[in-house]
């Protein structure tokens, strides 16, 4: 045990190894910075950003100028019409204008190979649900698993970089109004580490996990949501979650739990179409909007909602036949291998598809550089609310943000992150038993994410989430006297974040007494721009708020 190490002292930590995680790590690295680098899974594999299948927007400039008929302007009122009303109009415009030179161009610098075109323009641009224009610049449908391979590769390989794989964060140091570190459980070895750094980085993704149906892995528990709440941060539009609306229903699914595989949203930019009934030639969500499926995904995935209850049927369909076999093949080559797979030819007939939670709008509050009010803490990526999104997230703006803001964290950082490292106590738990009965965490588990699902899904009303947030008080009870009693694992410290972050979303959807985007309340189904054109934070030990954007 003596041999073991307890305490980790660096510049910087970064938590989570994703898109925004990677970002942040080689551009402290580039600077000089020592960086430690803690991940849940294994390295580059086990993350949201693998998953990205659709790509990345920016709005391609030539010569100075945008490529053809495209504009930063476009762009702009894409995101904002997507966010009603919410976004923050100054964020918006500076991702606008920087996804291109400070993403798209820095990552084929890095070596990133995005999908070339045949013909025009350099590369290969879909379009996608929302956007008025082909901006969405891919690597066929696998743009995630590419990204990824590179920046995964250049993190290894960095001699600043430590990459401490299967280690899950517990909690953010704090000491007044700054961050000293954090500790983190390394899973393997079955001990907790003390890291104490001048800079920390969370980076720790989504939450998918909280409910039961998601797109997500299955280390998306929204633990960084959950930290930097405890460690006093405020959370903003935390009701806001979106349902991707198109993943693939299979009725033969063991576990309902495990991870729905995504049908991209530039099928439906190709021409692909959502249908009620398989031999339905019909688009049924142009009953709900003149764009039809190429809508954004609040309207599409309410819409669905709509649809399944009202004839009772479990999933609709995918008709993506307009759409060339080659292109599929080619362009969609992912989907169409595992459709094909499962016995569809999507070239030939429909595929089955129903909703699933997909990405979280809302977060920790952050400044354009991905800076809190914790001195000395940076969160990025899904962890983190810009003002980008607003109500809900336009197709493919999140994954360059992620790196836009990784890369501006990890700037601020070198130029005012003076801290000197604060030596912090090592975790003790020697009072602590072992656990003996796992199956108690089933339990938890399951009844979370069910109550989640079933009373706070995509359609909310005050009944329902009170029920939810009685089941998940006295639930909270038990873990709370749980955490205390017994030794640490992963599967508790997951189960402590997503009933957080479970509470955290129920206050945020209570107190929003409207409908807006990718949040519906059945008893209050109309927008109120007198009430609610703010943002609604959350705070530990505060009511929550509207603020101003």
């Amino acid at each position: 045990m003596g041999k073991k190490l307890r305490l980790i002292e660096t510049d910087c930590g970064v938590i989570g190894g994703g898109f925004a995680g990677c970002s942040a790590a080689l551009e402290l690295a580039a600077a000089g910075k020592k960086v430690d680098f803690f991940v849940k899974g294994e390295f580059a594999e086990d993350c949201n950003s693998c998953l990205t299948a659709g790509g990345l927007t920016a709005v391609p400039i030539v010569n100075d100028a945008p490529l053809g008929s495209d504009s930063i302007e476009k762009h702009v009122k894409d995101t904002l019409d997507a966010g009603k009303g919410l976004n923050n109009k100054q964020v918006v415009q500076f991702c606008a204008e920087h996804f291109f030179p400070d993403v798209i161009q820095w990552l084929v610098g890095k070596g990133v190979k995005f999908d070339k075109s045949e013909k025009g323009y350099e590369f290969d641009l879909h379009k996608e649900g929302g956007h008025s224009e082909n901006r969405i610049f891919h690597s066929k449908d696998r743009t995630g698993a590419e990204i990824m391979r590179v920046l995964g590769n250049l993190v290894r390989k960095h001699r600043n970089i430590t990459v401490h794989e299967k280690h899950t964060a517990i909690d953010l140091v704090t000491n007044e109004s700054r961050c000293s570190g954090f500790y983190a459980l390394d899973v393997e070895n079955d001990y907790v580490k003390a890291v104490s750094c001048k800079g920390v980085f969370v980076a720790t993704g989504g939450l998918g996990k909280v409910f039961s149906h998601t797109s997500n892995k299955d280390f998306a528990t929204g633990d960084g949501f959950a930290m930097c709440y405890r460690a006093g941060l405020p959370l903003a539009n935390m009701e806001f979650i979106q349902f991707h609306p198109s993943v693939f229903y299979d009725p033969s699914m063991v576990q309902e739990t495990e991870r729905r595989f995504l049908l991209t949203e530039a099928l439906r930019g190709a021409g692909a179409i959502i249908k009620a009934g398989k031999d339905s030639r019909e688009d049924c969500i142009l009953k709900y909007d003149p764009r039809g499926s190429k809508a954004t995904r609040d309207v599409v995935a309410r819409a669905e909602d709509v649809e399944m209850r009202e004839l009772g049927v479990k999933h609709l369909w995918l008709d993506c036949t307009k759409i060339p076999k080659k292109v599929l093949k080619n362009d969609f080559r992912n989907s169409y291998e595992f459709c094909f797979a499962k016995g569809i030819d999507l070239a030939k007939e429909p595929v089955p598809i129903v909703y699933a939670v997909h990405y979280a709008n809302g977060g920790v509050v952050t400044d354009s550089s991905g800076a809190t009010t914790l001195k000395n803490c940076y969160v990025v990526g899904e962890t983190a609310y810009t003002g980008l999104h607003g109500a809900t997230r336009l197709a493919s703006n999140s994954a360059p943000e992620c790196i836009l803001f990784g890369r501006a964290a990890a700037k601020h950082f070198v130029e005012h992150g003076k801290a000197k490292n604060v030596k912090i106590p090592e975790w003790d738990e020697d009072n602590a038993s072992a656990i003996k009965d796992k199956t108690v965490l089933d339990y938890y588990w399951d009844t979370i994410r069910m109550t989640m699902t079933s009373q706070c899904g995509i359609s909310r009303n005050k009944a329902n989430m009170v029920t939810a947030k009685n089941i998940l008080k006295q639930l909270g009870k038990e873990v709370n006297d749980f955490y205390w009693k017994y030794r640490l694992c992963s599967d508790f410290l997951e189960i402590r974040n997503i009933i957080e972050v479970a509470n955290i979303i129920l206050d945020s959807a209570l107190f929003r007494e409207e409908s807006r985007a990718s949040h519906f309340r059945e008893d209050f189904p109309k927008q109120d721009d007198k009430r609610f054109k703010g943002l609604t934070l959350v705070k530990k030990g505060q009511k929550p708020r509207i603020s101003k954007i």
